[in-house]
């Protein structure tokens, strides 16, 4: 009996303490705008690159790809640095897809092959993106497990 209170005022102390970190720092919560952004903007990408193999470039589709990426970008980096992770991927989708447009305008249309191959690079960098969001949902999940166990032990 003794040692279940001692442990469950040891939980209970580390809830209380502001700077708590293991638990209320370093965990960026989910955020369902940044998942609604990545997931509508993927297949707006790939049906610009179904343009790539054509003889005439759409550049004001690219360019409205670039300004949401360029939205999309400074939203998550507006979060701040405990959301660096997905900051950096939207950071890595950007510059792909930036080189992408810059290769397809300076060499002309693409091959079916080559832009099934880029099509693909692009899906799997998305596909990182989201679900680097999709992970923050569970890892918030746990740690609100180990709070709600604490709390109920503390009641008890």
């Amino acid at each position: 009996m003794k040692r279940f209170f001692v442990v469950t005022s040891l939980g209970v102390l580390l809830l209380a303490m502001p700077g708590c970190g293991f638990l209320s720092q370093g965990i960026t919560y989910y955020d369902s705008t940044t998942y609604k952004n990545l997931t509508d903007l993927k297949p707006e990408v790939a049906l610009l690159y179904e343009g790539f193999t054509l003889q005439e470039f759409d550049s004001v589709g690219a360019r409205g790809i670039s300004l949401k990426l360029a939205q999309i970008f400074e939203y998550e980096k507006g979060k701040g640095p405990e959301n660096r992770t997905t900051f950096e991927q939207i950071g890595i989708l950007r510059d792909m897809i930036q080189r992408h447009v810059d290769d397809r305008v300076q060499r002309g249309p693409w091959s079916a092959a080559h832009r099934a191959n880029e099509v693909e690079n692009m899906s799997d960098a998305f596909d990182i993106a989201i679900q680097t969001e999709q992970l923050k949902n569970k890892s918030n999940y746990s740690a609100n497990v180990v709070r709600e166990t604490l709390n109920e032990k503390h009641t008890l």
